[in-house]
């Protein structure tokens, strides 16, 4: 469950990114936010720094990524975007080879 304190430290980090659609990786340590375009970050705890890992580009050209979900292992992660389609992108394995 996602705590009430996270969610307000992401809206106040999150302010100049319009946001669509977020989720978190089944142990918590990843969370996802589909906007204008998606971003995978790291999450530390509620009052460290979240490091954006990973920027996947929004490939519609609609600049709105509208869902994004881990997949149950976090190897993947479906992005639906404006233009009606599903784009399924693969993550590295490890915290260090995530690095974009």
């Amino acid at each position: 469950m996602v705590s009430t304190e996270k969610i307000l430290y992401l809206a106040a980090a999150l302010i100049l990114f319009f946001v669509f659609s977020v989720d978190f990786d089944h142990s918590g340590s990843y969370l996802a936010i589909a906007g204008s375009d998606v971003r995978v970050y790291q999450v530390g705890s509620v009052k460290a720094e979240w490091n954006c890992i990973k920027t996947l580009p929004d490939l519609s050209g609609t600049g709105r990524a509208t869902c994004v979900k881990f997949g149950s292992d976090a190897k993947y992660l479906p992005v639906g975007s404006m233009d009606r389609n599903l784009r399924i992108f693969g993550l590295p394995e490890g915290d260090a080879s995530m690095e974009s």
